[in-house]
């Protein structure tokens, strides 16, 4: 046998150590997953779902029970948590939420607020959110699916762009419900997701859905003042 030595080692390539691995941007760590979504942007889904739950089978029925005893009066206008604003429509009731200027004694305006008119009920929700509009809408519709499969509150239809008064982005979608249709909207302003839902019967005039419209693209940011 013959033996040729060159005083070169050849290494093998398996020898090699592994590569470290390197996720891409939207890779989310196993821990930090719940049925394949991430756990960080949960909460505010299911926030929506909640509301929109609550309007759409609860919200009616308080309404043809109980009188309103604040309506909203021409002018107003709403705050919630974060300096976000918004002005309802006139002769709408107020379930919930704090007009601006009457600042809670606890010196934060709640993060939600509500107005009503028969079965239509409009809710305007904010939270912190690391994201766009974009991922906040996707993120609403991937865990209300998980959560509901066939059954429940679906966002229907392709998001579309809607523009408010101040020029701030944000995306529209449609959803429809085992008892009611209506429409989910998004915006994320200064790091603060701010989550809109509109609620009522399947059949709504066309006179609610332009109220509806101008309340979405009503809402506003105050910069540079506490929440």
């Amino acid at each position: 046998m013959v033996t040729v030595t060159t005083g070169t080692k050849i290494d093998d390539p398996r020898d090699a150590p592994p590569r470290p691995f390197e996720p891409d941007d939207r890779w989310v760590p196993v821990d930090r997953r719940w049925f394949g979504l991430d756990r960080a942007t949960i909460a505010p889904a299911l926030i929506v779902i909640a509301v929109a739950s609550v309007m759409a089978l609860i919200l009616p029925a308080i309404d043809r029970a109980v009188p309103y005893d604040d309506t909203v009066a021409a002018g107003d206008v709403l705050e919630v948590k974060g300096d976000v604003t918004f002005t309802p429509a006139t002769g709408w009731g107020i379930t919930s939420g704090v007009r601006v200027g009457d600042r809670p004694v606890s010196g934060e305006y709640p993060d939600t607020a509500t107005v009503v008119d028969g079965d239509v009920a409009f809710t305007v929700h904010t939270g912190e959110f690391d994201g766009n509009a974009e991922a906040l809408l996707a993120q609403i519709a991937d865990t209300t699916d998980a959560l509901h499969g066939a059954q429940g509150l679906h966002v229907t239809g392709s998001p579309e762009t809607i523009v408010t008064d101040t020029g701030d982005r944000g995306v529209i979608a449609g959803y429809s419900g085992t008892h009611s249709d209506g429409v989910i909207a998004a915006f994320v302003l200064d790091g603060r997701g701010v989550e809109v839902v509109a609620t009522g019967p399947a059949e709504v005039s066309g006179d609610t859905t332009v109220t509806i419209a101008r309340m979405i693209t009503s809402i506003g940011h105050r910069t540079g003042e506490g929440s």
